[in-house]
């Protein structure tokens, strides 16, 4: 035990002051005599004992409270175990979490609010002349330097919840980055947080160096949360009139199972499809939602769930585009094709244009999405190089080989392209062997477990051998018994080649009047419109957007909010004819943002907030300590009958035990009063 004031010991000499009055009694005493006493001796003799017993224990009360209230003002400390070279200032590093599960229940309100008043806690538990550098979720350069305390309160207050989080690996770096300087050798580093394990947990330091780390969990009643997960349509090109499934899965994070938890549809600000799920403890359920596409063009989606408190992943936000013509153009080394004709007459949103080689204008293929070349076996230079830039700027070419066998010219263009290339005419006949279901141009066309074992598939009588390029990746579609590809599709560019191994010739196979025929074409059209992401999330690096998304001549895109607000330039990079937009840090807020080309909105952009957020599951406390026992430096400072500001105190500057002091000497002079009174009773009994 050691004193701050160890010169108040001196005041141990006022004891000499009780000993000396009890010691000497000055008191005189007068005899009076009686007649007889005799029957009053035996009882003489106990009074004077009690009372001799009573007056040590006077003497003892007084002499151990004039001792406390001496150590009292000599305030005397246990010191720490381990005791920090003495500076003139110490530097603090806190870091507060204040992304979205903060917003949760505890046991005292929100848990940043609890956050927050343990971060002032800590604060005030070291001397006013320190150093302080707080650091949040947003990593924010005004966080990057060290504060005085009263400035450190301020910004305390400046705190709000946001979508931004961190990894306790990049939190620790981000600490490093400052208090690695030779002048902070006393540092220390504090993180506040619920340490949930989807995302500060996501990636743990091996170890640390320089400065001792605390982890000071907040408390919690309980985990509970539902919330949008994700969305996807079961066919992604919306086509007009036509009805569309939105699949929405629904995530669970608590301990209860829910029933009848209502999802709704909202497009424009219109409600147009609601249903409801029942969702089991800790599981996802997915539900359906269906809608007709009755306006054509960009329009503005929100899914969205009701739960309370955690609000921030109620809706989901989606961009969708209904497609009202998808434009094809069909270029026939001589006429028209009757089997391309018919099949695109089956869908009016197809609108097929058919034109010999020789008239058509090759300058205007990008007003087209799909183009496919039907029996070509002579293409110029200037042509060759159109259909290369109409495949990199991202449209899809299907090639149906000529019928003369010479195919020279168009493994030219093929070669461009990267694709694999045909390589002579095999005569013996083979049949299509099955159907990759997995495949776009059949995905969602027939169910595999009803599919008759002996289905008739197309036969070749002869074909072309499709050579395999080992540098690309190429998925087929129709396989052929002897093992060689008989449709087949890569990418090429930034859109894709589909190959068949066939012409569109009675004389080769059957396989244009054949029922797989129709399917292959149509979702061959259906897949060539670029579907864009439904949705962004918030701090996500870049934005792929169509090659129309262009600014019109010197004009440059901008993005606002959904109300024009907010408006900044987007960083800007042409990647295979698209158009790459880095929003860095000026998208904070989730919902619709327009795309502008000068006053013109020429797109809409859905973002949401990361879904890791959502799943609000924390690590124990039990679990914490099991963690920072197997990091170097990792410290975990839980609350429990005292506060996180006494911890670190005591932890600094060792126990404090005056107040102790203090009592004790309440208690000596109480029981001193007490003595006393009794004394009296028992000189007056006497």
């Amino acid at each position: 035990m050691q004193f701050v004031n160890p010169l108040f010991l001196f005041g141990l000499f006022a004891i000499a002051i009780p000993v000396v009055v009890h010691l000497f009694n000055f008191r005189r005493y007068k005899k009076v005599y009686f007649s007889n006493v005799a029957f009053l001796k035996g009882f003489r003799k106990r009074t004077q004992k009690q009372s001799e017993l009573l007056r040590y224990l006077v003497l003892a009360t007084r002499i151990l409270a004039i001792a406390a209230l001496v150590f009292t003002f000599a305030q005397p400390y246990i010191p720490a175990e381990k005791t920090s070279s003495v500076q003139a200032k110490k530097m603090v590093s806190v870091f507060v979490d204040n992304s979205f599960s903060m917003e949760s229940a505890g046991a005292d309100g929100r848990l940043l609010d609890e956050a927050l008043r343990k971060a002032r806690e800590i604060a005030m538990a070291y001397s006013p002349d320190d150093l302080f550098q707080l650091l949040t979720n947003d990593f924010e350069g005004k966080h990057q330097r060290m504060v005085a305390r009263d400035e450190y309160l301020l910004m305390l207050r400046e705190i709000k919840p946001g979508a931004a989080h961190k990894t306790l690996k990049e939190i620790l770096q981000r600490q490093n980055d400052l208090l690695k300087d030779k002048q902070y050798k006393g540092a220390s580093a504090y993180i506040i947080s619920d340490f949930q394990k989807s995302t500060l947990l996501g990636q743990l330091p091996d170890s640390i160096s320089g400065f001792p780390v605390n982890l000071v969990p907040v408390d919690e009643v309980s985990v509970s949360n539902i919330y949008v997960d994700s969305c996807w349509f079961e066919n992604p090109v919306l086509r007009l009139n036509q009805t569309a499934v939105l699949k929405v899965r629904i995530t669970n994070i608590s301990e209860n199972n829910l029933e009848k938890i209502p999802v709704k549809l909202t497009i424009d600000g219109t409600q147009r499809a609601i249903t409801s799920v029942d969702i089991r403890a800790n599981t996802s359920q997915t539900a359906e939602l269906s809608f007709r596409t009755t306006t054509a063009g960009s329009q503005k989606a929100v899914v969205e769930v009701g739960d309370y408190p955690v609000i921030f992943d109620d809706n989901y936000y989606m961009a969708i585009k209904v497609t009202e013509s998808i434009p094809v153009l069909v270029i026939n080394q001589t006429d028209a094709d009757p089997y391309l004709q018919t099949v695109f007459a089956l869908d009016s949103v197809v609108q097929p244009t058919q034109l010999p080689l020789k008239q058509t204008n090759f300058n205007a293929l990008g007003d087209y999405t799909l183009v496919i070349l039907n029996g070509v076996n002579d293409l110029s230079s200037g042509a060759a190089q159109q259909l290369n830039s109409f495949v990199g700027d991202g449209g899809t070419l299907l090639v149906f080989p000529p019928a003369s066998g010479k195919a020279d010219v168009l493994n030219q263009l093929l070669s461009q392209l990267g694709s694999p290339v045909y390589q002579g005419i095999d005569t013996t006949p083979a049949r299509v062997t099955g159907i990759n279901m997995q495949h776009d141009l059949f995905k969602g066309v027939f169910n595999e477990s009803t599919l008759p074992g002996n289905t008739d598939y197309p036969l070749a009588v002869k074909h072309y051998k499709i050579a395999e390029n080992t540098s690309v990746f190429s998925d087929h579609a129709l396989k052929l018994v002897n093992g060689s590809a008989f449709l087949t599709k890569v990418s090429g560019g930034g859109g894709h080649v589909v190959l068949s191994a066939v012409p569109a010739d009675d004389r080769w196979s059957n396989f244009q009047r054949h029922a797989l025929f129709v399917p292959a074409i149509l979702n061959a059209a259906f897949q060539s419109v670029q579907i864009l992401p439904a949705t962004y999330f918030i701090n996500s690096p870049d934005i792929i957007l169509t090659a129309t998304s262009k600014p019109q001549g010197d004009q440059v895109l901008k993005m606002t909010r959904e109300d024009g607000s907010g408006e900044f330039i987007p960083g800007m990079r042409s990647v295979n004819g698209q158009i790459v937009l880095n929003t860095a840090e000026n998208i904070a807020d989730a919902g619709f943002y327009n795309l502008k080309s000068g006053d013109k909105i020429i797109d809409y952009l859905a973002f949401n907030y990361s879904r890791k957020e959502s799943d609000l599951r924390r690590m124990s406390l039990e679990e914490l300590k099991k963690m920072a026992g197997e990091i170097t430096g990792f410290t975990v400072l839980a609350e429990g009958k005292k506060e996180i500001g006494q911890l670190i105190a005591e932890r600094n500057n060792g126990l404090k035990l005056w107040k102790w002091f203090l009592i004790a000497a309440l208690v000596f002079m109480l029981a001193e009063v007490l003595l006393l009174r009794f004394f009296r009773r028992q000189e007056k009994a006497g």
